[in-house]
């Protein structure tokens, strides 16, 4: 039984503004695409009050739009843009906010679901910083309609701060079943904290 404090929780949504992004230029915020925006913006909310000694970025789709993108400039015979392709990567919303917010903070990017990333966070806690703080980001949107996983969901991202003190949520991992598509892991998490009452698949629960 995995058992953590979580705080901070911040959840940014499609269509919703992204205040938290004002004070990184315009020009390089009008660069940033819709997922990354709403990653930085839960990412950024959540660290308002909080120094952070590890970062788990974890999406199962990442910012697949730009390599659908590349893709078809592939296709049509043109040379694919060098940015595009450098934040197109897995890890590329993760080196976005290290450079936007100047945060050097070691960090991973995993394509994993919300639980799983909750499982890397308290490891490393557990392992290597007992008396410090985790955030995980989660963050994912529909695939171009495209592929045959195509699902219509509106874009999100969900960020918490993680630590090993005043526990407050309890995991038991055997209770841990694999969610496709992952997304629903999140979302099903979210639900499950902002309603206390609510069980999520027997894994996650209030401690007493």
């Amino acid at each position: 039984m995995i058992q953590l404090n979580i705080s901070q929780l911040k959840y940014s949504c499609a269509g919703e503004s992204v205040p938290a992004l004002e004070h990184i230029p315009a020009m390089q915020r009008r660069r940033l695409s819709s997922i990354a925006k709403l990653a930085l913006n839960s990412a950024i909310e959540c660290l308002q009050q909080n120094r952070v000694d590890y970062i788990v970025w974890a999406s199962q789709y990442g910012d697949e739009h730009k390599t659908y993108k590349i893709l078809e400039d592939v296709l049509q015979g043109l040379t694919p843009s060098p940015t595009q392709f450098s934040t197109s990567v897995h890890n590329a919303i993760a080196g976005l906010y290290s450079i936007l917010c100047q945060d050097a903070t070691p960090s991973t990017s995993v394509c994993t679901s919300w639980s799983e990333a909750v499982v890397e966070a308290y490891a490393y806690l557990k392992t290597m910083c007992p008396q410090g703080r985790a955030m995980v980001v989660y963050y994912d949107e529909a695939l171009p309609d495209l592929y045959i996983e195509h699902q219509i969901f509106q874009g999100f991202a969900l960020a918490a701060v993680f630590d090993l003190t005043d526990v407050n949520v309890q995991l038991n991992e055997c209770g841990l079943i694999q969610v496709e598509p992952k997304y629903l892991d999140a979302q099903h998490f979210y639900n499950f904290w902002i309603d206390p009452l609510q069980l999520y698949c027997d894994a996650w629960s209030r401690c007493k």
